[in-house]
């Protein structure tokens, strides 16, 4: 392959990703704008409300204890070995 064709070859591909990279830079800028700007209150209450049914069912099953003595059981091994 000579030395020009390795030039126009390079010179090609730099200007189809700069085409490329704008394309989709503008892209998402437009995306981005069009949307809602921060989280609102029902949207954390949700939230709110998800991560208490998790703890509730923890606490209900008993899953949770279940869980706190096998991460003891694994430190005690850390701590014989």
């Amino acid at each position: 392959m000579s030395h020009s064709t390795l030039l126009k070859a390079t010179v090609g591909a730099k200007i189809r990703l700069t085409a490329w990279s704008d394309t989709t830079i503008t892209r998402i800028r437009q995306r981005q704008a069009n949307l809602d700007r921060g989280q609102t209150a029902f949207e954390y209450l949700g939230i709110i409300l998800v991560v208490i049914v998790i703890i509730g069912a923890m606490i209900g099953t008993g899953i949770g204890q279940l869980i706190v003595d096998k991460i003891k059981t694994q430190v005690g091994l850390i701590k014989a070995g």
